[in-house]
């Protein structure tokens, strides 16, 4: 597959152009960005591009611009041009190679005081030519909110005259309900490169059920004409609770922020974005119990694929009190903390099965997802949740463990924890399993060794861009595992070598791949199974 990243930068207009960028130049100390190795990106908004602060990269690994990308600050007089803002942000992540957002295309604030005056029709052929001005000029940028907040502006403009102007020349609710939404997302399709994300973008969707069905409704309008990749959900913090000593004071249950999350999740299948997060709070104990409770909400949800932080720097945030870092450099707790989560997080694997299950084999295989940092893992199996009386202890290197018979008919809890050289992670939330009176057939007891092949479904499955391919061999094989595509082509060839008979698994990483339907083969001697795999990105 081609890196969009690769392409010529002839292909490029924003890349030719050498750009003064001042840089804020923030003290602090030299560390890691907060994601580097993990699946997930931690970014965050540059309001400016003139003033890209010093010390960015050495937190975040995406971007957004915070005002740079609309319309309003682009093309305040008609005609006339500024991109350099947006040019300088654009080329900073090209340059360091990390994901670049546009924010955004259509909105119903910032927008050029000029379009009020116009026509319909003449609007509609201004909004057109803007969007096809964005689409050619970055065609390398990996994300762009095409509409944003598009709940917050009903068919009359919510009594915003230029909302109601973008609706009415877009072609106003029609058959669909979202008609302007549609030619909006359908104008973007055509004028942005391949592979250019199409997002949608709002806030105050998860705290209550009618809007977050709502959000669903407009989503799935968009998903069954191809146009749309990805859901923005903003998280800035007045969407959760009201800010200390602010009025009115509320606070939305969490367990209805993370059902109605895991219901986007789930409904539309498509990849969640956490685009504008923040904790507006001025004491520093404050904002780091908000983050403890909040961050982790999103970071954890199997949908959730980056979050883009608004702002960190004291006087450079859109609210006040949200900044991480000092304006002399040194950082909150919350930043502090933050970094710890995330190290934390990263060494944490996630418990498959067996989970909550009875009449389990007196021998069960115990499997977890792997951890991106782990060179080994520690199973605990005790009979009793606080594990004071621990029947199994055992460090391994792979991700599964059969375990020796245990008693029948009992209850059992298990958790695993991963390991590397310089950390040891938390432990997983323990899970109960309750045996039954059998020991699983073909197993042989003395050497824990399978008496038959057997590939296994990958785990997780649909899977976004990792997977874990399991099998067992009963005796020393080659092993030759090879992905397909839905008309037999070959993509991935993920193992092939000699291998130990035991349990096995690996890890495919498709993150080259498009979405879709596709296959998994394992030959080992004359064994041969075929397995089917859900990417969905």
């Amino acid at each position: 597959m081609t890196n969009r990243r690769s392409i010529s930068r002839e292909r490029n207009p924003a890349a030719s152009l050498i750009l003064p960028i001042i840089v804020f130049l923030i003290p602090c100390e030299s560390f890691p960005q907060l994601a580097i190795g993990r699946s997930k990106f931690v970014g965050n908004a540059v309001t400016w591009g003139y003033s890209i602060p010093s010390n960015y990269l050495s937190y975040w690994n995406q971007v957004t611009p915070g005002n740079d990308g609309k319309w309003g600050s682009v093309e305040g007089t008609r005609g006339t041009y500024n991109w350099s803002g947006l040019d300088a942000l654009y080329n900073f992540a090209l340059t360091n190679d990390i994901p670049f957002k546009d924010h955004n295309l259509i909105w119903g604030q910032q927008q050029p005081s000029w379009i009020s005056s116009l026509d319909s029709a003449t609007q509609r052929a201004a909004i057109k030519a803007w969007i096809d001005s964005v689409g050619h000029r970055y065609p390398l940028m990996d994300f762009i909110d095409v509409v944003n907040e598009p709940l917050r502006a009903p068919p009359d403009g919510g009594g915003n005259p230029a909302r109601a102007n973008y609706i009415r020349a877009l072609g106003g609710s029609g058959a669909t309900g979202w008609d302007w939404v549609v030619t909006a997302f359908t104008w973007a399709r055509q004028a942005c490169a391949p592979g250019v994300k199409l997002l949608i973008n709002e806030y105050n969707v998860l705290q209550d059920n009618s809007i977050t069905n709502t959000y669903i409704a407009l989503i799935d309008t968009l998903k069954v004409r191809g146009l749309i990749d990805g859901i923005g959900i903003q998280g800035h913090y007045f969407e959760f609770k009201s800010a200390q000593g602010l009025t009115p004071v509320y606070s939305y249950p969490v367990s209805t922020l993370k059902y109605n999350l895991d219901r986007l999740t789930s409904a539309t299948g498509l990849p969640i974005y956490i685009s504008e997060f923040d904790i507006n709070e001025p004491d520093d104990s404050t904002q780091l119990a908000n983050y403890k409770i909040y961050y982790p909400l999103f970071w954890e949800n199997r949908g959730v694929k980056g979050m883009t932080l608004w702002g960190y720097i004291q006087g450079d945030t859109w609210k006040a009190n949200a900044y991480l870092v000092r304006i002399d450099g040194s950082e909150r707790p919350a930043l502090q903390w933050l970094r710890t989560y995330l190290t934390k997080y990263l060494l944490q694997p996630v418990v498959v099965s067996p989970l909550g299950t009875s009449s389990v084999p007196r021998n069960p295989l115990m499997i977890w997802h792997p951890s991106v940092a782990a060179s080994s893992y520690r199973l605990q199996v005790a009979t009793d949740d606080l594990f004071r009386d621990v029947m199994v202890d055992s460090t391994v290197a792979d991700t599964l463990l059969r375990l020796a018979p245990l008693q029948a008919s009992t209850k059992y809890y298990w958790h695993v924890a991963a390991l590397n050289a310089s950390d040891t992670g938390d432990f997983s939330a323990p899970v109960s399993i309750t045996t039954g009176d059998t020991v699983e057939m073909g197993i042989d007891e003395s050497e824990g060794i399978p008496r038959n092949f057997v590939l296994y479904q990958n785990y997780p499955n649909p899977f976004n861009p990792t997977t874990v391919i399991r099998y067992q061999l009963p005796k020393v094989s080659h092993v030759i595992l090879k992905i397909y595509d839905v008309l037999g082509r070959e993509v991935a060839t993920v193992v092939d070598a000699r291998q130990n008979a035991g349990y096995h698994g690996t890890t495919f990483n498709a993150a080259g791949l498009s979405s879709g339907i596709y296959f998994y083969r394992i030959t080992a001697g004359t064994f041969t199974s075929v397995k089917k795999l859900v990417l969905v990105k």
